[in-house]
């Protein structure tokens, strides 16, 4: 039963992740992502098909499942509230994603700009969705989560 809780919670968050991200990222991401991209259209796909969506979702569902996995493993050795130990744990994992951005960043010939807005936009997901795990973590795996 805690996996299916968990998987439920890795869905919720994957959830406000999209929804509470389109209340920022269309005035403060998109512009300048979507203005890098056009800059390098050579470099980018921008017309996905099914199968692209899908293994878009996918990926992220992914990141997401191991984020909030390695937090439920690291919670009972953190101190503090559920939510601080939230942001401690999606932080170190922003911190990687945005260390890898910008070794790849490092090494393609296409304007930085682009890595820069998504180490921008991973600062502001990591954020939105290591909240809504933090709030959301024990109310959804109930007693397995109160007991570890």
């Amino acid at each position: 039963m805690l996996i299916v809780r968990f998987l439920v919670l890795v869905l919720v968050l994957n959830v406000l992740r999209y929804a509470g991200g389109f209340l920022f990222e269309p005035i403060v991401i998109f512009p300048g992502l979507f203005g890098a991209m056009a800059e390098s259209a050579s470099y980018f796909r921008t017309e996905f098909e099914t199968f692209d969506w899908v293994t878009s979702y996918l990926y992220n569902f992914t990141m997401w499942l191991c984020a909030a996995w390695m937090f439920h493993l690291a919670r009972p050795a953190l101190k503090g509230t559920d939510l601080v130990c939230s942001l401690k744990v999606f932080g170190i994992l922003w911190l990687n994603f945005a260390a890898i951005s910008a070794i790849y960043m490092n090494h393609y010939s296409h304007p930085r700009d682009f890595y820069l807005w998504n180490i921008l936009d991973g600062l502001l997901v990591f954020a939105l969705v290591a909240v809504g795990n933090g709030l959301l973590y024990r109310r959804i795996l109930g007693a397995s989560a109160a007991t570890r």
